[in-house]
């Protein structure tokens, strides 16, 4: 009996085993090789780069994000149209401001590239189309080496979209006028004001922030003016400009 189990357990495997083989798709290297370097468009050889892939400087994952500049020349006799860039990762975005390049005629290709979120040792590409379809007139290439950033978790613990913060929460004492402070570090990449909904805000609370560089520390002062007309209790300060929905955005201000 144990036989016959032992026996038909091994024919359960064995069919197992060749339905998922049979659901299996086994791509060929021949396509996967087509999607990461397809073959090039017929206009291909009129685009002449200075430098088809550029090797950056060592970058930090908490740097600001950095532009490179591809140039190239129409070596052609038509007027080639650059339709479409698109990049083989988020992280690095492409842009030419010379829709149309005459023959003869000079323009340039920026690649922004942005670190945050990741660190490692990459190579970036950038797909460049000028005529209708699926296949490129040129392939730019971009290798960075960015080290992993500061951990920002213990002094900065509240993340709120492109800032983090020690406190989301101040309170005042109901009719004693004060000014409370709350810091924050700027993550965006660039120069940050933060601002506020003040249509939400009742009249005794008043709300300030300068334009803040990245990576730098900046700070928001609110202020309780007991003069004025208020509303006792939870008052939620939504704040603007930080990338994220008013439900993840805001300061819980009390007033006791």
């Amino acid at each position: 009996m144990r036989i016959y189990r032992f026996i038909m357990m091994c024919f359960a495997l064995a069919f197992s085993a060749a339905a998922l083989q049979a659901q299996m798709r086994i791509i060929p290297q021949e396509r996967l090789e087509a999607v990461s370097n397809p073959r090039h468009s017929a206009d291909s050889a009129d685009l002449s780069f200075a430098q088809k892939h550029i090797f950056a400087e060592p970058m930090n994952e908490d740097d600001a994000p950095k532009t490179f500049v591809y140039k190239f020349t129409n070596v052609g006799k038509e007027t080639i149209s650059i339709r479409r860039l698109t990049t083989s990762c988020s992280c690095a975005s492409a842009v030419c401001h010379q829709a149309a390049v005459k023959p003869g005629e000079e323009a340039e290709i920026l690649v922004t590239y942005n670190p945050k979120g990741h660190p490692g040792k990459f190579e970036r590409k950038v797909f460049i189309y000028t005529q209708e379809g699926n296949s490129p007139s040129a392939i730019l290439k971009l290798s960075v080496d960015v080290a992993q950033g500061a951990d920002l978790s213990g002094e900065w613990p509240l993340q709120m979209g492109n800032i983090r913060l020690r406190r989301s929460e101040v309170t005042f004492i109901s009719g004693r006028r004060a000014v409370e402070t709350v810091s924050f570090i700027n993550l965006s990449g660039k120069t940050l004001q933060v601002g506020c909904e003040k249509a939400f805000l009742p009249e005794c609370i008043a709300f300030e922030s300068e334009p803040v560089e990245h990576n730098a520390e900046g700070q928001m002062r609110i202020t309780y003016d007991p003069s004025e007309p208020e509303s006792a209790g939870t008052v939620k300060l939504i704040l603007k400009g930080l990338g994220v929905p008013p439900s993840k955005s805001s300061i819980t201000i009390r007033i006791k």
